[in-house]
């Protein structure tokens, strides 16, 4: 094959060369397994959901084979069913006037936040001045697909550290005035992946003012919006004023166990921001599946299992944190999301902390470092481990005792 036919995007270089974080606990984990029986690897690494999709979504879809056999192609923009459902559960959940025409179904949250710096990143920024080069704010640790997307529409990334020291939040006060003035897009995710902070509905204020000042498209990821431990997080989408500025993203992977089915949607009170997307949709994707579309309908109209799944997720928190209190870490509790976002004992390093785990007692967890950068000369995922709270209770209590048992 020729040099000429093989070129790429010179953007995809960054992309296709960065060394895949979970390299490293991928291959701990199968040397591990080999060194324990069958089963006895307590797993808390992927943050993927190990409980069954619910029922009511199981059984509407099973419907759906049936009544949709002659459907045809999906409605790639979404379903008229599956547009209502999803209204109905924003006017419910967060008093949000939306109308279907606001809404675009997605193959759930990643593709959506990967793919929406490509509208509204001017690529040819940098051509004449790399000085020039639009931005892309993104979260430190943040979702990779923020990133690479952002990376392939020709932005420049600028990180902004969560950690302790800023109480878990994006600190606006850190961006230097030239970088705001160039920044195209503001991802904010609340609740946060993997700390389980939650913004007050003050915060998600401060940074629309911060959009709306600047002329920036603020990107809210709200995919963990149903699984938190208090009070219900706020929706940018509260906040009268975002409507000229914000995306909304939220799927049904975390709050209804639909990974399998990669089904979301995204949001927009402003036409300019919202017609562009499902134009290139209906050109360009076929649309999540009808019955799958159906099954989406079913959960977003069935708050039972919701809190059923709050709860779940609530006895492991309780059943592991004391534990891992008692071998010296410090746990930040989360106020959302499934995650926990544990700090080593004095003297260890997230790597060495999680392989003494993982080949010591059977219990896999991910170096917080793997999951974030260093940005401004600060990692903040440096002397943490992270822990999806996925496996089955019984499971999470065997990790539990191993622990306590020193």
């Amino acid at each position: 094959m020729s040099d000429r036919l093989a070129r790429l995007n010179p953007n995809l270089a960054p992309i296709l060369t960065a060394p895949y974080p979970f390299d490293v606990v991928d291959a701990n984990k199968k040397k591990a397994r080999g060194m324990f029986p069958e089963g006895h690897v307590v797993d808390f690494g992927i943050g993927d959901p190990t409980d069954p999709m619910p029922a009511v979504v199981r059984a509407r879809m099973v419907e759906a084979v049936e009544e949709l056999k002659c459907s045809g192609y999906p409605a790639s923009v979404g379903c008229e069913d599956y547009l209502d459902a999803i209204t109905g559960w924003l006017k419910s959940r967060f008093g949000a006037e939306i109308g279907a025409d606001q809404i675009c179904a997605t193959y759930g949250a990643k593709y959506a936040s990967f793919h929406i710096p490509l509208y509204f990143v001017n690529p040819q920024s940098a051509i004449r001045n790399p000085q020039s080069r639009e931005v892309c704010l993104i979260p430190n640790p943040g979702y990779p697909p923020y990133t690479d997307g952002s990376v392939l529409a020709g932005a420049e990334p600028y990180y902004l550290n969560i950690s302790e020291a800023n109480g878990f939040e994006p600190d606006l006060s850190e961006i230097p005035s030239d970088v705001a003035e160039r920044t195209r897009v503001f991802f904010l995710n609340s609740p946060h992946s993997p700390t389980g902070h939650v913004c007050p509905l003050d915060k998600l204020a401060e940074v629309v003012r911060f959009c709306l000042d600047r002329e920036i498209v603020l990107v809210s990821d709200e995919c963990y919006s149903e699984l938190y431990y208090g009070e219900p997080p706020h929706s940018v989408l509260e906040i009268p004023e975002s409507a000229e500025c914000a995306i909304v993203l939220n799927s049904l992977s975390k709050r209804s166990m639909m990974t399998s089915c990669a089904v979301g949607f995204l949001v927009s009170r402003n036409p300019k921001l919202l017609d562009p997307i499902k134009s290139i949709t209906r050109k360009s994707v076929q649309g999540v599946a009808n019955i799958i579309q159906a099954g989406a309908a079913a959960a977003f109209r069935d708050e039972a299992h919701p809190v059923e799944m709050r709860e779940v997720y609530q006895e492991r928190l309780d059943a592991i944190l004391p534990a891992l209190e008692a071998i010296g870490c410090a746990p930040v509790r989360p106020q959302g999301t499934f995650f926990l976002w544990v700090k080593v004992p004095e003297g260890e390093t997230p790597l060495s902390f999680s392989e003494t785990l993982l080949f010591d007692k059977g219990i896999n967890c991910v170096p917080g470092n793997l999951v974030s950068i260093e940005w401004n000369g600060v990692n903040p995922g440096d002397g943490f481990v992270r822990f999806a709270l996925v496996p089955p209770i019984e499971q999470v209590r065997k990790a539990a005792e191993r622990l306590k048992a020193g």
